[in-house]
């Protein structure tokens, strides 16, 4: 069962279709170098990517969901929020609250509604942007799963309002994206992120389109589509029955599968593992002596797609794993409803995803191929798929970009806040840093009090140059000295000659 699949429709301030100039944005990611055990709920392995909020912009690393459609990013002031990155309305001169809690409010998670300048790069814009502002983030699921914010990447169809309320739609709309189209890396050697065109540079092959399907009430997911199935170490498919489905989920770490003890029964479908085990629903193999081969393969419309088994399938030996063994990122599927397989990260992190996104007359797709750089032979990425969408002429044509623009902000309003100035850490020998906030701080002037006599000229040997040279005398009041009765007022040796200190507001 997926485990945050509401869906929440928002909105964006018309645009007009002349304001913008067609183009795309190229947009780096960030995602583990590999994932780490996929049953420690306190662990992120989820893709990020820095999306722009507010005026002057704020940069927030947005977590990427591929299943859902909504947007939010977390409050600075966020009650058990995770990540690094935060919004601070305050900061923002085009800030709107829309005075009214975030539909989709759970207990644990929830926010308010919101509207403000959203850009990608600075390349795609969406001013007046209507999102989600989480203030409370205390869910434990969710604080695995989501960090600092989240891009819905996947525009619903199953609503008549949802597909043109979506960021990506109301860019298209507007006429900023030269194709209803976005394209994925996932993979650890070069994620990122590309809205509006897909870069022939990021992928090996042919792109292999299949129609996502219509939503339906006996689906825990809307992002389905038809697989042939998986198969394992033999190349022969594991007899979990025909007509599979299956999704895709980037906030999931492992590959969910009908029935793990199916796969792990034979060596055809395992491999050469001797004495795997499975325990509380943790999948392991022994990892102390050899490194283990995790073999895993989704076929797609004819086309075979290796899942990766270092840094993706096979985790890396931690104090909480087995004794001498490594947990394997495949689970038994948590309910009976389909999709019959979930694809997560171990699968993205091993091909190269595009998106075509609905719009009028056109249904949403997802195309598959093998990302650039990936050790893939020349036999697998030949691979032909076994048929073609029926609507490919009308919907999957793209214009291929001929440059690459490149990301502009200004200058962000988090860097508004550093100083000027670099300052020394005390014990670090290193180069100074910048402080936030210190050029807002008051001034302070000593000023040298008028009984102190004038500073001598310095001799020609001199070294020091004083400010002054105090001439003590009696104070000219009395004070009262700690812990003594009130008849114990004295007069103090050179209190009216200390510098008065001036504070100037700035």
């Amino acid at each position: 069962m997926r485990r945050f699949r509401v869906i929440c429709l928002f909105g964006l301030t018309a645009l007009s279709s002349s304001a913008y100039a067609t183009s795309w944005a190229a947009l780096p990611m960030k995602v583990p170098r590999f994932l780490v055990d996929a049953f420690a709920v306190t662990i992120f392995n989820g893709p990020t990517v820095s999306t722009y909020f507010g005026t002057p912009p704020q940069e927030v690393d947005l977590t990427v969901d591929l299943a859902t459609d909504w947007l939010a990013a977390y409050a600075y002031d966020c009650v058990l929020c995770s990540g690094g990155t935060s919004f601070n309305a305050l900061l923002s001169s085009s800030f709107q609250s829309l005075n009214s809690a975030w539909a989709n409010s759970i207990p644990g998670f929830s926010g308010t509604e919101v509207m403000d300048w959203v850009s990608f790069g600075g390349i795609l814009n969406a001013p007046g942007r209507q999102f989600a502002l989480i203030d409370s983030g205390a869910n434990q699921t969710l604080q695995a799963a989501i960090q600092s914010g989240h891009l819905g990447a996947f525009v619903n169809p199953s609503n008549d309002t949802s597909p043109s309320t979506h960021i990506f739609s109301q860019l298209y709309q507007s006429g900023q994206l030269l194709n209803p189209v976005v394209g994925f890396r996932f993979d650890p050697l070069n994620p990122k992120i590309t809205i509006g065109a897909l870069d022939p540079a990021d992928y090996d092959g042919n792109l292999n389109w299949v129609e996502i399907n219509a939503p339906s009430a006996s689906f825990d997911s809307l992002n389905t589509f038809s697989i042939d199935g998986l198969k394992g170490y033999n190349g022969s498919f594991i007899p979990f029955g025909n007509n599979l489905t299956a999704n895709l989920d980037s906030l999931v770490s492992a590959i969910a599968i009908p029935s793990v003890s199916t796969y792990i029964s034979s060596p055809g479908f395992m491999g050469p593992i001797v004495n795997s085990t499975m325990s509380s629903g943790v999948l392991a193999y022994p990892c102390n002596v050899t490194t283990p081969y995790v073999a895993l393969s989704a076929t797609i419309n004819g086309v075979d797609y290796q899942i990766e088994s270092t840094s993706s399938l096979l985790r890396p030996y931690t104090t909480t794993s087995f004794d001498g063994y490594c947990s394997v990122g495949i689970v038994n599927k948590s309910d009976t409803l389909l999709p019959s397989v979930s694809l997560g990260l171990p699968f993205l992190r091993s091909v190269y995803l595009a998106y075509r996104f609905p719009t009028d007359g056109c249904p949403g797709h997802y195309g598959f191929a093998f990302p650039t750089g990936a050790n893939r032979t020349s036999s697998q990425i030949s691979q032909i798929p076994a048929s073609t969408p029926t609507k490919s002429a009308q919907c999957l044509q793209f214009t291929t970009p001929t440059s690459t623009p490149s990301p502009y902000i200004e200058v962000t309003a988090q860097q508004k806040l550093l100083s000027s100035d670099k300052y020394d850490v005390y014990g670090e020998t290193n180069e100074g840093v910048y402080l936030v906030g210190v050029d807002d701080l008051s001034q302070m002037d000593f000023l040298a009090p008028a009984s102190a006599a004038p500073a001598p000229a310095p001799s020609s040997s001199s070294t020091e140059v004083p400010m002054f040279v105090p001439k003590p005398t009696q104070s000219s009041g009395m004070y009262g000295v700690f812990n003594t009765p009130q008849h114990g007022l004295v007069t103090l040796v050179g209190v009216d000659d200390l510098p008065q200190m001036v504070w100037y507001a700035t």
